[in-house]
C-alpha cells in the first residue's frame, strides 16, 4: 500500500471478484471482512478446502495472464467448530481458531485443522503434509498443510513461535504484501471437544453406565451403583486416569461408536455391563473393550442372591478390574469403604445426589428428604450422616435459609465431626474450608489447600477443593486444575465453566475469558444461571474495552433469560467463598449503569 496504493486496492478488488465467484460455486457465505481479511462459512468441510486451493490456483493463473505492478498473495486457514451468532456475523472460539491457521499458513498456502483434515482426507484429490500439535496465543491445534506445491512442504517445531516464524518468512523472502483469507466451515452437529493429550503414562478408563435389564425400573439403582462404586474405587489409584459418571453418561445418550469414543476422548478401555434376573438370581455381566486395539480382551460374570449382597459384590467387581488392569490395590484404599447394610436406604443415597446435582431449590429439598430417609433405614451407616452437612451448606447459598447462621454452623459442625472420624477423607475437608471462607476465618480455610491437595482422589473432590483454591486467590493453580478437571471430564457440573472464567478475568487472560464464554454460551446446560453468570463477564470485558454496545447487549441477553437477571447480591452469592472481594464488587459496580440492581 505505501508503494503503490491505487495498484494494490486494484489488486485487491480483483482477487475479492475471484473469492467471490467461488463462493457461489462452493456456497460459501461471507460474514465479516477486515479489508486485508474476509471470513466465510461453508456447508461442508471439501466444499470449503476445495474452495480454497482452487482460489490460490486462480490467482496463480491470473497472475501469469496479468502483467501487474503488484501482486498480493494469501494466508488461508480452515476450522470446524462451534459458534456464536451475532445478526450475520459468527463469533467464538471457532472462529479464532480460523484465524489462528490463517496466522500459521505460508503465503499462497492453505493450513487446515485436524477436524477438517478427518473430514476431507480420502474425498479430496489433494495432499497433505502433518504440522503436529501447534500453539497459537491461547489457542492449541492440530494442523495440516494443503500441499499446492512441493516448495510448500516444510516442518514446524512445537516449541516456537508459529506466528512469529511465519512472519519472519514472509518479510525475508517475499518482499509483498500478505493478505490472510480465512474460510471458516460451520457444522450443523455440534461435536465433543476431542482430548488430543490423553496421557499415555497411565491407562485411561470411561464406564459406561451398566443397563437395567432385570424388567424392573425400581431396580435402575443397581446398574447406577455399580457404576458409582467402580468409577470411585478405580479414581483412588493414582495408575488409572478415569473418566466422570458424567462422560459416560453422555456417551450413553449419544451412542457413541468405540471409534467415535477413541477418536472425541483418546480412551483406551471401555467398560461395560448389564445386570439381570430378579431376587434370588442376579447376575451383573462385565466386558472390557481396548478401543486402540478394537477388540473385547476381558469378560467376567458375577452372581448374587439378594439386594442385601450387591454392596461385597461391587467390591468383588472393582478389585477384579484392578487385578485384570495389573494394577496394584491397598488395603487401606478399599477397606475404608462404609458398606450399606439397607439395599433401600442405598436407593435414596443415589436418588438424592441425583437431586442435589440439579443445583435448584427443589432439587435441594428432594435430596433432603431422601437422604434423612436413607439414615433412618441405615443408621449405622457412620458416612452417611455427612450427607446433611451438604443440605445445610445449600440451604444458605441458595437462600433457602430462615436462619442462616444456624444453618451454616451445623454444617460446619457436622464437617469437622466428620473429619475427627474419618481423617484421610478429603470431601469433608473441602466443604468445611469452604464454610470457613464463608464464616471469614480465612487463614483457617486457606491453611488447608496443602493436605486437600495431597488427599484428593477424584474429580469432584477437586473440583470442591479447587473452590477453596480459587478463592484464597492461588489463581494460576485454580486455573490449571479448572483445565485438568474439564480436560479429564468434559461433561462436569456447569458452575465450573463459570468459576473457571472468573480466574480468568481476575488473572487478566481477559481474551481468553472472552473467547472461552462465547464458546461455552453456544452449549446447552442444565442450569440457566450459568449462562446468565457468563453473558454479565462478557458484558463487563466488553466495557474494559470501550465497546459499550457490545457489553449492553451482553447484559441484555442475560436479563432476558428470566426476564429479570442477577442482582449484585446474586453475583456475590455464586462466588460466596471469595477471600478478597475486590474483582466482585468491580463487576458490580462497572454493571450498574446496564441496569444491573443491588439486590
Amino acid at each position: 500500500m505505501e508503494k503503490n496504493e491505487n495498484e494494490s486496492v486494484k489488486t485487491l478488488r480483483a482477487c475479492e471478484n475471484i473469492l467471490k465467484d467461488l463462493f457461489k460455486k462452493y456456497e460459501g457465505r461471507l460474514f465479516n471482512s477486515g479489508g486485508d481479511s474476509f471470513f466465510a462459512e461453508f456447508p461442508s468441510a471439501v466444499s470449503a478446502v476445495e474452495c480454497a486451493s482452487e482460489f490460490q490456483g486462480r490467482l496463480r493463473e491470473f497472475y501469469s495472464q496479468n502483467n501487474l505492478p503488484i501482486k498480493l498473495q494469501f494466508r488461508v486457514g480452515i476450522h470446524m467448530g462451534d459458534v456464536i451468532k451475532e445478526k450475520r456475523n459468527l463469533l467464538g472460539d471457532g472462529v479464532n481458531i480460523a484465524a489462528r491457521l490463517e496466522a500459521l499458513a505460508q503465503p499462497s498456502g492453505v493450513t487446515i485443522s485436524k477436524s477438517i483434515f478427518d473430514l476431507v482426507k480420502g474425498k479430496v484429490n489433494l495432499s497433505f503434509n502433518d504440522l503436529g500439535l501447534q500453539k497459537v496465543k491461547e489457542n492449541e491445534f492440530y494442523a495440516y498443510d494443503i500441499l499446492l506445491s512441493k516448495s510448500q512442504k516444510r516442518t514446524l517445531r512445537t516449541s516456537s513461535n508459529p506466528i512469529l516464524r511465519n512472519l519472519g518468512l514472509v518479510a525475508s523472502v517475499f518482499a509483498v504484501v500478505v493478505i490472510g483469507i480465512i474460510f471458516y466451515f460451520q457444522s450443523d452437529t455440534k461435536l465433543v471437544s476431542k482430548i488430543q493429550n490423553m496421557p499415555t503414562d497411565k491407562p485411561s478408563v470411561l464406564v459406561i453406565p451398566f443397563e437395567n435389564q432385570t424388567g424392573k425400573s425400581d431396580n435402575d439403582f443397581i446398574g447406577f451403583g455399580i457404576t458409582s462404586n467402580i468409577i470411585s474405587t478405580l479414581s483412588i489409584n493414582d495408575s488409572i486416569l478415569v473418566s466422570s459418571s458424567s462422560t459416560g453418561k453422555y456417551v450413553q445418550e449419544k451412542n457413541y461408536s468405540d471409534s467415535e469414543i477413541l477418536e472425541n476422548y483418546g480412551i483406551q478401555y471401555l467398560l461395560r455391563g448389564d445386570v439381570q434376573g430378579a431376587e434370588g438370581a442376579y447376575r451383573v455381566s462385565l466386558q472390557m473393550t481396548d478401543l486402540k486395539k478394537s477388540e473385547v480382551v476381558w469378560s467376567k460374570l458375577f452372581d448374587f442372591k439378594e439386594l442385601k449382597e450387591l454392596f461385597p459384590v461391587q467390591e468383588k467387581i472393582s478389585i477384579a478390574i484392578l487385578e485384570h488392569m495389573r494394577v496394584k490395590t491397598s488395603g487401606s484404599q478399599l477397606t475404608q469403604k462404609n458398606y450399606f447394610t439397607n439395599p433401600e436406604a442405598y436407593r435414596h443415597f443415589l436418588n438424592a445426589w441425583a437431586a442435589f446435582g440439579l443445583k435448584t431449590v427443589e432439587g435441594s429439598e428432594k435430596a433432603e428428604r431422601l437422604w434423612k430417609k436413607a439414615i433412618e433405614l441405615d443408621p449405622n451407616h457412620r458416612r452417611l450422616n455427612f450427607m446433611m452437612a451438604w443440605v445445610h451448606w445449600r440451604k444458605v447459598t441458595m437462600r433457602m435459609s430462615d436462619d442462616p447462621k444456624r444453618d451454616m454452623e451445623i454444617a460446619y459442625s457436622i464437617a469437622l465431626n466428620t473429619i475427627d472420624e474419618f481423617p484421610n477423607w478429603a470431601t469433608p475437608k473441602t466443604l468445611a474450608g469452604m464454610i470457613e471462607l464463608f464464616l471469614k476465618k480465612y487463614d483457617k480455610a486457606c491453611s488447608r489447600i496443602p493436605t486437600l491437595i495431597k488427599e484428593v482422589k477424584d474429580l469432584s473432590d477437586l473440583a470442591t477443593a479447587n473452590i477453596v483454591i480459587h478463592s484464597c486467590g492461588n489463581l494460576g493453580e485454580a486455573i490449571e486444575n479448572y483445565e485438568k478437571i474439564m480436560l479429564s471430564n468434559p461433561h462436569h457440573a456447569a458452575w465450573i465453566f463459570y468459576m473457571y472464567n472468573h480466574a480468568l478475568i481476575e488473572n487478566k487472560q481477559y481474551e481468553k475469558s472472552e473467547s472461552f464464554a462465547l464458546t461455552k454460551l453456544n452449549e446447552k446446560h442444565n442450569w440457566s444461571g450459568v449462562d446468565q453468570t457468563l453473558y454479565l463477564q462478557l458484558a463487563y470485558l466488553y466495557e474494559l474495552k470501550g465497546s459499550k454496545k457490545k457489553a449492553k447487549k451482553m447484559f441484555e441477553l442475560h436479563k432476558a433469560i428470566d426476564g429479570k437477571g442477577k442482582t449484585g447480591e446474586i453475583i456475590h452469592k455464586e462466588y460466596i467463598t471469595a477471600r478478597d472481594k475486590t474483582y466482585l464488587n468491580e463487576l458490580i459496580s462497572t454493571l450498574k449503569p446496564y441496569g444491573l440492581r443491588e439486590k
